[in-house]
């Protein structure tokens, strides 16, 4: 392959071609294997950013990239192995790319923006609850939700109105990946009246996020009012959603 074949697959993919140009490129397609494959892997490329990813302009700008390295990474100088070195140049960068767009840098997954990060210990005053409370917070800022969950079952068993341990429960749960266990404990904090409140609607929110349910997570974010102190990163998250 030479210069204007890189260039006519570039015009062929992009639908640049002229009727003629066109008719002639797709019989040669058929005599030619090493055109043909080369022109498949990059469709199959394209294809696999279309599905993985929705539109934005960091993909957009990773595909021409993608155009503008076709002459570089399928041009070998040794006839015979010019096309399985073409094919693997072509596979690394494909996979390079899917990683660089799945991990998206650029943009950090939303929910691990506005996720819980701490639960605040309790002052201690000596009681057994507040033992369990100390303990439940030290499990969950290291990350041992699990137990955490545990630790404050025992603590809501005995006192089931305590809205402290009811809502680091419901964060304890969708930290440990169990959004629907979650929503129980947190929407019961939203129609309460402690300090959780609006905290409450803010993860309820949250743990659709988690589970790609856009709307509802809309839905929760609205229930906010503007009083409240999780207010400004509602309103946050709304504009990035």
């Amino acid at each position: 392959m030479n210069e204007l074949d890189h260039e006519l697959i570039e015009r062929y993919l992009s639908g640049d071609m002229d009727p003629d140009t066109k008719a002639a490129f797709e019989s040669r397609l058929e005599t030619e294997p090493d055109l043909l494959h080369t022109l498949q892997t990059w469709r199959n490329v394209e294809a696999t950013l279309r599905q993985t990813l929705q539109p934005d302009a960091q993909r957009e700008e990773l595909k021409k990239t993608l155009h503008e390295l076709r002459p570089v990474i399928t041009k070998q100088p040794a006839k015979v192995v010019r096309f399985n070195r073409s094919l693997l140049a072509i596979a690394s960068l494909a996979a390079a790319v899917a990683l660089i767009l799945y991990l998206s840098p650029w943009e950090q997954d939303l929910y691990q923006q506005y996720g819980a990060k701490e639960m605040i210990s309790p002052a201690e005053r000596g009681t057994g609850t507040d033992t369990l409370l100390a303990n439940a917070a030290h499990q969950f800022n290291h990350h041992h939700y699990a137990q955490a969950i545990t630790t404050l079952d025992k603590v809501l068993a005995d006192q089931p109105d305590n809205a402290y341990a009811r809502y680091y429960r419901g964060l304890s749960y969708l930290e440990n990946k169990q959004p629907a266990q979650a929503r129980p404990d947190l929407e019961a904090i939203y129609n309460g009246e402690s300090v959780f409140k609006y905290e409450g609607a803010f993860f309820m929110a949250l743990s659709y996020l988690k589970e790609k349910n856009e709307d509802k997570c809309r839905e929760w974010l609205e229930k906010i009012p503007e009083d409240a102190d999780i207010y400004a990163k509602a309103r946050e998250l709304l504009e990035k959603l």
